[in-house]
């Protein structure tokens, strides 16, 4: 027979493991296009039927959008890339739980013509013992994004490798900002 601290152990399943602090992609080189500037659209698309990510902190929405900011910086002195997220949903049905995360990049010229785009997209599901776990929601969640920073990374370098600029971050992990339009740099006399 089991001693009822046992007992009291089985009873409770282990937290599912989540990384420690926010959702964030801030630690990782910045994808450097040459545009002007950058926006990242507010909201997302309406709530599914089961959706409990918008009880989230942060929604699936915001995790998106958090890539989309961390990920993306302009270094350009024309146009603008446009990001959207297009798919965002933590649905509960059944013994499981998926994970919908997507984005879309638009490039547009000065004038708002599109000139290129990419999409990319992230499922993970899990169920059974794991879709019931404490913190399940949020360790999925960060799978998804994990699969969704790297498809997004693959998708622009093949689809919109003529609008990354190559950068080597200094010390500090910094990029330094272009020259404004018009300016130009001239070595001064030793």
């Amino acid at each position: 027979m089991l001693p009822l601290a046992a007992l009291a152990a089985c009873a409770q399943p282990e937290p599912a493991y989540v990384p420690p602090g926010p959702v964030r992609f801030n630690y990782l080189t910045p994808l450097a296009l040459n545009v002007a500037s950058i926006e990242v659209a507010e909201g997302g698309p309406p709530p599914q039927p089961g959706d409990i990510g918008p009880r989230m902190l942060p929604s699936p929405v915001e995790a998106v959008r958090i890539m989309g900011q961390d990920r993306l910086v302009a270094l350009g002195t024309t146009g603008t890339a446009r990001f959207t997220v297009t798919e965002a949903a933590m649905l509960r049905g059944g013994d499981g739980l998926t994970c919908l995360v997507g984005c879309r990049l638009d490039i547009l010229s000065a004038a708002g013509e599109r000139l290129g785009f990419v999409e990319a997209q992230s499922r993970r599901a899990v169920s059974g013992a794991d879709a019931g776990r404490p913190r399940a929601e949020d360790a999925l969640l960060r799978s998804a994004m994990d699969d969704l920073n790297v498809e997004f990374e693959f998708q622009l370098r093949r689809a919109l490798k003529d609008w990354l600029v190559r950068v080597t971050p200094g010390e500090e992990g910094t990029i330094a900002a272009p020259p404004p339009e018009g300016v130009t740099v001239e070595e001064l006399p030793k």
